[in-house]
Formats: structure tokens, C-alpha cells, sequence
């Protein structure tokens, strides 16, 4: 480890572990083409069912809805086509993968890679300097 307190390791890992959740996230993309979600209303009295992109896929009303009076069936309908798209977007987030950083959040990775480039400039510059009071040397003849 450097007087950054950048390990060059550290960047490494989290390459391996972006291109690890990139390749992942590849594959999650054709599950979330299947999934599906399922609700009900608060009473049981409405199910429904959403497809991969939110749309009512599906509603099965039960016995009790032909003596609901209409707003009440109206907000059973909704309770239940809510849930099933909560269902949906729960089941959905669950596939994708998070994103892994060796255990570092993204800033600090940010900020030690920034130190990184500071140091590598700092030194860069350092050796250009010694080599241009070697180069005045040779020419003066010392």
C-alpha cells in the first residue's frame, strides 16, 4: 500500500467484481422479462395479476363481489392491482444484482482512485524535475 492508502489491489477487485455484476445483471435482464406478480385485495375478495412490465395480466373476483357496492369493489380492484404490482416490483429488484465495490462505496473508490492520479502526477513530476537538474548538469558539465 502507498502513502495514499490506495492499494492497487483494491482496484483490481473491484474491476473483477463490476465486470463480475455487469455480466450478471446481463442475465437478470432476461428473468425480469418472466416475472410476474400476484396480489389481493385486503378481504380476499379480488386477486389480480401483473406482468413482467406492471400490465393487469389477470383479475378473478370472488362471490362476495356481486353484493359489493361499487365504490367498494372499485377500491378492492385497485388494493389488489397495487399488490400485485408491489409483488412485481419486489420480485423484480430481488433479481438485479447490487453493485460490489471490494466493500468500498463508489466514493470512496472515486476519492482513492482521484488520490491515486494525484500521486502518480505528484511523483511523474518529481522524476521529470530530477531528470531535468540531471540533464543541466550533463550540459554545464559537472
Amino acid at each position: 500500500m502507498d502513502s495514499t492508502g490506495f492499494d492497487p489491489d483494491d482496484l483490481d477487485r473491484v474491476l473483477q467484481e463490476s465486470e463480475r455484476s455487469i455480466r450478471e445483471l446481463a442475465g437478470a435482464m432476461d428473468e425480469l422479462r418472466t416475472v410476474i406478480g400476484e396480489g389481493e385485495s385486503r378481504s380476499g375478495t379480488v386477486t389480480a395479476r401483473v406482468d413482467a412490465d406492471g400490465r393487469l395480466d389477470d383479475l378473478r373476483l370472488g362471490a362476495r363481489a356481486g353484493r359489493m357496492e361499487l365504490d367498494e369493489l372499485t377500491e378492492e380492484i385497485l388494493q389488489a392491482v397495487r399488490a400485485a404490482q408491489d409483488d412485481q416490483a419486489r420480485k423484480a429488484l430481488d433479481l438485479i444484482p447490487q453493485p460490489s465495490y471490494g466493500g468500498l462505496s463508489f466514493e470512496a473508490v472515486s476519492r482513492q482512485f482521484q488520490d491515486l492520479q494525484d500521486s502518480f502526477s505528484r511523483q511523474l513530476n518529481d522524476r521529470i524535475a530530477g531528470m531535468e537538474t540531471i540533464r543541466r548538469r550533463a550540459q554545464s558539465g559537472d
